[in-house]
């Protein structure tokens, strides 16, 4: 359905690789990115780039069917939602595949002008390692992972995470497409721990004692913050 474009990994490696001080926080969803990046950035005063907030809102306009089909055809789908629920996990995964390599095409263009950009925290927005792993180095890239996470009890857990059930209960078919988007997110995670495995890149496991401080003392430290 969809191919990574090769060229686009080619010239954010170009773009981004030889860059000191660009770091990436990737993970499943709930895993605890955003979380860990505010508290970073409050111990360090590092500049949090919210990827979601690009994806889904300042990235719109440049997304072209010429240079970014995947997010193109994708977010100009009468009703997106519903348009990548349709998708089997083999159209849906090889979706995300190309749309992260337009992603890396449009941040390397916003950073090409910078010759010594601010240190920077890249906080999720990227479902493959794998992708990822070909522009930057794979030392500048940590990945949270929940021990034992229940998916459905982990969207449910608050009112925010629940906007996106209420969205699917508006489709028709809810009950269908609601065990089809936890069954996509289950192997999102999946694939994201697995290719984080194949490409050597540390993850950070945390369970229910875990605290916030504890994992992001582990991760700044690791990074050398």
């Amino acid at each position: 359905m969809f191919k990574a474009n090769l060229e686009y990994l080619d010239k954010a490696h170009a773009v981004l690789a030889g860059r000191s001080g660009l770091y990436w926080i990737i993970g499943g969803a709930i895993s605890g990115k955003t979380t860990i990046c505010e508290e970073i950035s409050a111990r360090t005063g590092i500049t949090v780039y919210d990827m979601d907030a690009y994806i889904y809102d300042r990235y719109m306009s440049r997304y072209s069917q010429d240079r970014h089909p995947a997010n193109k055809s994708w977010f100009s789908a009468p009703n997106p939602l519903e348009w990548v629920l349709a998708l089997s996990w083999e159209q849906f995964d090889a979706l995300n595949r190309a749309a992260n390599a337009e992603y890396l095409d449009l941040l390397a263009d916003d950073l090409a002008g910078e010759d010594n950009p601010t240190t920077m925290l890249f906080d999720g927005g990227f479902t493959h390692p794998s992708i990822l792993a070909q522009a930057v180095p794979t030392a500048n890239i940590a990945c949270l992972a929940t021990a034992g996470a229940d998916p459905a009890e982990s969207w449910e857990s608050s009112e925010d995470r629940l906007v996106m059930k209420r969205w699917i209960e508006a489709l028709p078919d809810p009950d269908e497409k609601w065990r089809k988007f936890l069954e996509f997110d289950r192997l999102i995670t999946q694939t994201i721990e697995v290719e984080c495995r194949e490409y050597g890149i540390k993850s950070f496991r945390r369970d229910n004692d875990t605290t916030v401080g504890e994992l992001t003392g582990r991760v700044t430290a690791y990074f050398g913050l």
